[in-house]
């Protein structure tokens, strides 16, 4: 099949990560790049065509794909925008602001008959698919709740707070290793560094099938972490997603039945790590990326696609409630 050719918004932080990424990606060509700082264009390579603005990147007909790497606030219209000139569409999480938005995207996408993919790239990871595996072949027994964590200093956002930024990674992860319906979803914000935009925030959510989660969300934190752990009623297991760091590790433990015991303590035995698994040479990007390529050739939805992402929406907008 003939190679994609994507046209790249914004080459910002996380822009020049996708750059570095899309040109390393079978399949697919970067065919042209905007962004409104052409200095910025012009220190990543001189081999690249530069484009005046985004509505000229979408109406150029070299151009087949469209990928948004721009604020959270812009997503929603440059993916119309790129929807309706008919590309194929990659949006950086998430994939809008409002739920609303969410699914005119969605139903644009399928009225044009072109791909909506979504970059919530631990979907793509195989640590977090082997978790997956492991949740629905049984081995941690009945699942009882999974714990988010998403910590550390810096990158404090204008535009939008740490829930909107944060969170999509995090119900992403949740939705794929637990797809029951969410009963209730409640988020706490606390603002510190500016008015109204939050930089810490807490939620709680509660399954259909009785499966509890919480997430914790803090762009103030001395601590670095994007983890996850799981807990079922015979093992658990714990995902550490930061780059460079990545495992997954799987715990056994046994709880005394409380039937059985006279005290006021149940003890907990044989409770270790019996499998380790640490994150191999594989970049989850890449993958998400030469997901997307395969997506656009063979017209199947991929697991981030917009309709599976949408709903990620509706879980942030309905927590604040």
């Amino acid at each position: 099949m003939s190679d994609v050719a994507i046209g790249l918004i914004g080459l910002g932080y996380w822009g020049e990560k996708l750059l570095r990424t899309f040109r390393n990606t079978a399949g697919l060509r970067v065919e042209v790049v905007c962004d409104g700082d052409t200095a910025r264009v012009r220190a990543v390579g001189d081999n690249l065509r530069a484009c005046a603005d985004a509505a000229a990147l979408c109406a150029d007909p070299a151009v087949t794909a469209v990928a948004v790497a721009t604020p959270p606030s812009t997503h929603f219209d440059l993916a119309r925008m790129a929807l309706r000139a008919g590309k194929h569409c990659w949006v950086e999480k998430p994939l809008a602001l409002r739920a609303v938005e969410a699914r005119e995207l969605v139903a644009l996408a399928a009225a044009q008959g072109v791909t909506l993919f979504v970059d919530e790239t631990f979907l793509y990871d195989p640590l977090v698919q082997r978790a997956k595996q492991w949740i629905t072949a049984g081995r941690l027994g009945r699942l009882y709740h999974l714990s988010f964590e998403r910590l550390g200093m810096g990158r404090i956002r204008r535009d939008s707070n740490v829930w909107w930024n944060s969170a999509p990674h995090d119900l992403a992860i949740l939705r794929y290793l637990a797809p029951a319906d969410v009963a209730a979803i409640r988020v706490e914000q606390f603002s510190y560094v500016q008015p109204r935009i939050a930089d810490m925030a807490v939620a709680t959510i509660r399954l259909s099938d009785g499966v509890s989660a919480h997430v914790y969300l803090s762009w103030l934190s001395p601590v670095k972490a994007a983890s996850v752990v799981a807990v079922g009623s015979k093992g658990m297991l714990q995902f550490e997603g930061r780059f460079g760091q990545r495992k997954l590790t799987f715990f056994d433990y046994t709880v005394t039945d409380p039937a059985s015991v006279k005290d006021n303590v149940i003890p907990i035995s044989d409770f270790k790590p019996s499998e380790v698994i640490a994150g191999g040479n594989e970049e989850p990007l890449a993958l998400a990326a030469a997901t997307f390529v395969e997506s656009v050739q063979s017209g199947q939805p991929a697991p981030s696609a917009g309709e599976y992402s949408a709903r990620v929406v509706e879980l942030l907008e309905a927590a604040e409630g």
